[in-house]
């Protein structure tokens, strides 16, 4: 057992944050604290390591660890406004905290849960109401099961933070293409369709991997998942738009580059270890589900390049296929758009322009609106 620091405890009973019979009073610094709490959390024992927690921002307040330990705690409690303070907490103390800074994103798209009322039982009308209104969405229901409804999208900004993507000759990067187009996007899309939902894997300058883009789409239960990209090429020549899905062959040598320089961020990130015997049900029942989603995904590809080519003064280089890892695990349609080459001098100028982003933004938001009109 560590030896207590008296002056320590003494001013944690000092100011109520103890009692002489407390289990934390073994504690020398919020350190131990902290080394507790996680403990606790990985034992999925949370309402303790929240206890344990608390205790220990109380005892050093400018302990950065400490309250992203704590938001972790409140997180997986599911009480995600204390878990949006805590990492909030956090980058107040540390601005450059990519993982709080993620998960402040993360929970504030998330729908917050609303203030609990008093249910007041249904008067005899609500209920006639009620049953009247089932019946009209069940009959709409069955009238649009021809069709495939999008009424939450996510958009993904490529790359970001360290992982800058593809460089322009002039310097412009990738990431900041990307990230300003889905901006642009979204804004216009909720100017377009005020009941579409859309979601973002990142709304700042810092690294996702690639596997938590589409886990966080998985997460938002979209219907649509498009991943915003821009192509690049050791020759200076290439130009033009593409539209990719989802395959396990790429459908051309040109096809598998591609794939092969958005995956190659892989080698970056952390590999996951896989008990040996360990069978996954769930990954197994999901590779008979994806190539519904991948059909999908390509009518998806076809639909939006073409209403693209339509718009944009830009060449037309169709749709394609290939084994695109931020892709693969989607539970829904999803595309990656190839909006041009930076790597082409003419299309960097073009790609840094604000008017012709916001017409590309436009095309793109037009596009994905589109889609509700269509039978996929």
């Amino acid at each position: 057992m560590a030896k207590i620091n008296r002056r320590k405890a003494l001013i944690a009973l000092a100011t109520g944050l103890v009692s002489l019979n407390s289990r934390f009073l073994w504690a020398e610094s919020g350190f131990d604290l902290g080394l507790k709490g996680q403990e606790l959390l990985a034992q999925g024992k949370y309402d303790q390591a929240i206890e344990i927690l608390q205790a220990g921002v109380k005892l050093e307040p400018d302990n950065e660890w400490l309250w992203g330990l704590l938001g972790r705690a409140y997180f997986q409690k599911k009480e995600l406004r204390k878990s949006l303070d805590s990492f909030r907490q956090v980058l107040r103390l540390n601005p450059e905290d990519t993982y709080s800074r993620m998960m402040v994103d993360i929970i504030s798209q998330k729908p917050l849960p609303p203030k609990i009322e008093p249910i007041k039982p249904l008067t005899p009308l609500e209920k006639k109401a009620l049953e009247e209104e089932k019946q009209i969405l069940d009959r709409l229901q069955v009238e649009n099961t021809l069709g495939y409804r999008i009424q939450r999208v996510v958009l993904d900004p490529g790359h970001g933070g360290f992982d800058s993507g593809a460089v322009g000759l002039k310097g412009l990067q990738e990431k900041e293409v990307n990230l300003d187009l889905v901006k642009r996007t979204s804004q216009i899309l909720a100017q377009m369709d005020k009941d579409l939902k859309v979601f973002f894997t990142r709304t700042e300058d810092y690294f996702v991997p690639l596997s938590a883009r589409t886990t966080t789409a998985n997460q938002y239960s979209a219907d649509l998942f498009v991943s915003f990209h821009v192509n690049a090429n050791e020759n200076r020549k290439p130009r033009g738009m593409e539209t990719y899905f989802c395959s396990e062959r790429a459908s051309s040598k040109e096809a598998a580059r591609v794939a092969e320089f958005e995956n190659s961020v892989l080698k970056l990130e952390k590999n996951e270890l896989i008990q040996k015997g360990y069978v996954n049900i769930e990954e197994i029942l999901f590779l008979f589900e994806r190539k519904r989603y991948w059909e999908a995904g390509g009518e998806v590809a076809s639909l939006i390049q073409n209403n693209l080519k339509n718009r944009l003064p830009l060449k037309n280089r169709g749709v394609h296929s290939a084994n695109f890892y931020v892709l693969r695990r989607a539970k829904m349609p999803s595309i990656l758009l190839e909006m041009g080459f930076i790597s082409n001098p003419e299309e960097e100028k073009l790609l840094a322009q604000s008017d012709f982003r916001h017409k590309l933004a436009l095309s793109i938001a037009s596009s994905i609106v589109s889609l509700k009109k269509s039978r996929i």
